[in-house]
This record gives C-alpha cells, structure tokens and sequence, in this order.
C-alpha cells in the first residue's frame, strides 16, 4: 500500500466517522420527544394503577354493603312472615271466640 493509497484511506474513514456522528446526533435528537412521552405514559400508568387500586377497594366495600343489605332483607322477611303469621293467628283467634266481624 503506498502512501497515498494510506493517507486516501485514513481519509475514508475521517469522513466516515464524521457521517456517523452526524447520523448518531440525529438518532439522539429524535430519540428526545419518545424520552419525554415516555416519561409522561410512565407518570399517567402510575396514575391508572392508583385509580384501579381505589376501585378495587371501593368495589370490596360496595360487595359488602351488598351483603349487609341481603342479610338484612333475610331479616326483614323473616320479620314480616312472622308478623303475618301472628296477624293470621289472632285473626283466627278471634273467629274462634264469636268475634267475627
């Protein structure tokens, strides 16, 4: 190789490295806004996981109260089917005993 052959070379590659600095600069410039919107999807999956956190709980305390009320309204008809049972007791009592109306 001579020396003009060397020195066309090292030519070549100064330029080479010159585009390829160039080319890297634009990848980083371009890679900037993807950073950034990044950063906001990761600020906003942050929120979401919250907010699903606050569902998930107030869903357990709607599923209980639920509860609650079914249990309650077992009472209650258990309530009024013993009310209607008495009612239909003394209402026969009271046929029983010549007090009809």
């Amino acid at each position: 190789m001579t020396f003009q052959e060397l020195e066309q070379s090292v030519k070549e590659l100064r330029d080479n490295q010159v585009v390829q600095g160039q080319i890297l600069n634009r990848v980083e410039l371009n890679l900037e806004p993807f950073t950034e919107r990044l950063r906001t999807l990761e600020g906003m999956v942050a929120q979401n996981t919250q907010a699903i956190a606050r569902n998930t709980q107030a869903l357990g305390k709607l599923a209980d109260g639920i509860l609650l009320i079914q249990s309650a309204s077992k009472g209650l008809v258990q309530t009024v089917e013993g009310l209607s049972t008495t009612v239909e007791r003394f209402i026969r009592d009271m046929e029983g005993n010549g007090h009809r109306g």
